[in-house]
């Protein structure tokens, strides 16, 4: 029962402004989730082409062969706008080798993706490029 004076849907106002906040609060949450899960994804596909390079190397440019472009065909599957930005022979040392790769030197790949944001408030902000770089030994 109701009582004299008591204002009506004034629950109803403070719900609808309280899950504004909420709203906004979780999908950040989500955005940032979302975030990390494509970094995480972009890291393991610079371990999975540098291990597969490694390997196989390639008979010329280095990352030619069949297998390191079927490796980043299937990564590129799996990390939406991955690219590889490049493929260089370094030694011990980082320094980069001149002349062919050979066993005993070191394979670098770095690779780059785009994350785009939904949240509003983010997207002012644009597309947010996440790279990660990996080195292994070439066997």
């Amino acid at each position: 029962m109701r009582r004299r004076g008591e204002p009506r849907g004034q629950g109803l106002v403070e719900f609808s402004l309280a899950i504004i906040i909420f709203l906004a609060v979780f999908v950040g949450i989500v955005d940032m989730a979302r975030a990390v899960f494509t970094f995480n994804g972009v890291s393991e596909a610079a371990r999975e082409i540098t291990r597969e390079t490694s390997v196989h190397p390639g008979t010329g440019a280095i990352g030619t062969s069949p297998e390191t472009v079927a490796m980043v065909t299937t990564q590129r599957g799996l990390v939406q706008n991955l690219s590889v930005t490049s493929y260089s022979c370094v030694d011990l040392a980082g320094d980069a080798v001149a002349g062919t790769c050979k066993p005993g030197d070191w394979v670098r790949v770095s690779v780059e993706a785009t994350f785009t944001p939904v949240m509003p408030l983010l997207t002012a902000l644009g597309p947010i490029v996440l790279s990660s770089v990996s080195s292994a030994e070439i066997q």
